[in-house]
């Protein structure tokens, strides 16, 4: 049997060796064992259990062939909640919580009665606001039927009334002249051209169609933009995240809609533009 301290010692002996993640093996075995971090490392002179050594050596190849940490465990954080994540949705990202802290922290000068979340994935920012905010009435929209599902699992999971509907954009709710106060988005947004950036653990793993957009990654926004008009209440605010390098294209695309609104650029926590809000309510 195998001490927990050198199993993890000779997985990241392979990590570094590979150029990987340092934290990956702890995450995986922390994970499969229901322990914290801190726990595991009060435990590192135990032996392992031969089926925790199984799983590990399991996940811990999965890994080194090229599959994330989250589709492997099947789970995510965000928000302060651990969210049900598979190949049909993207891997939440820390600056989209940035994007869901911002429209938090508006809700609380100005409380709106009616969200919507579109291009929702997994659900992360409807369930996330819907829990800081129960009594406003959250709805969810995704182009993709897979995502949805996994949506609505998050929200039976983590006890949010949240409505889900599978519609390009804003078509249903253009048609069925439904409107909103406050609408995010965090939709495909990145070009053909920046694939070459990209790693692979993205390519080969999370969805396109929920990734790239065509006409340098702007084509969804120009879309989402020229329809909110059909959507929105009188008074509103809006919130998408967007690539560090389309700020004022952006911007540019809300102020021509919407010349009275107050348009504004946010960086993240790295300093990269990463989300526009729009929004006619005064702060």
């Amino acid at each position: 049997m195998t001490q927990i301290n050198q199993l993890l010692k000779n997985a990241e002996a392979i990590l570094l060796e590979n150029g990987l993640d340092q934290n990956a093996a702890e995450i995986l075995l922390e994970t499969r064992m229901g322990l914290t971090r801190s726990e595991l490392w009060m435990e590192m002179s135990r032996e392992l259990e031969p089926n925790h050594e199984k799983q590990f050596q399991e996940d811990f190849a999965r890994y080194l062939a090229g599959e994330p940490v989250q589709y492997i465990l099947k789970t995510a954080p965000f928000y302060g909640y651990d969210f049900l994540v598979t190949e049909d949705v993207l891997i939440p990202r820390p600056e989209t919580e940035e994007l869901v802290a911002t429209a938090e922290a508006f809700l609380k000068q100005h409380p709106l009665r009616s969200l919507l979340d579109v291009c929702t994935g997994s659900g992360i920012i409807a369930i996330a606001l819907k829990k800081a905010f129960p009594d406003m009435t959250v709805t969810a929209s995704d182009i993709s039927a897979a995502a949805l599902a996994i949506a609505k699992k998050n929200s039976l999971l983590l006890n949010a009334d949240v409505r889900f509907i599978e519609t390009d954009l804003l078509e249903s709710f253009k048609q069925n002249n439904e409107r909103f106060d406050m609408i995010v988005a965090n939709p495909p947004y990145i070009s053909e051209a920046e694939k070459a950036e990209m790693s692979d653990y993205v390519l080969k793993n999370e969805p396109s169609i929920a990734l790239f957009a065509e006409n340098d990654g702007l084509a969804i926004y120009e879309r989402f933009v020229d329809n909110l008009k059909y959507v929105l209440n009188p008074s509103f605010w809006v919130g998408v995240e967007i690539g560090y390098t389309q700020g004022e294209r952006v911007k540019h695309l809300f102020e021509k809609s919407y010349p009275h609104a107050t348009v504004l650029i946010h960086k993240d926590i790295n300093s990269k533009d990463r989300y526009v809000t729009c929004s006619n309510i005064l702060v």
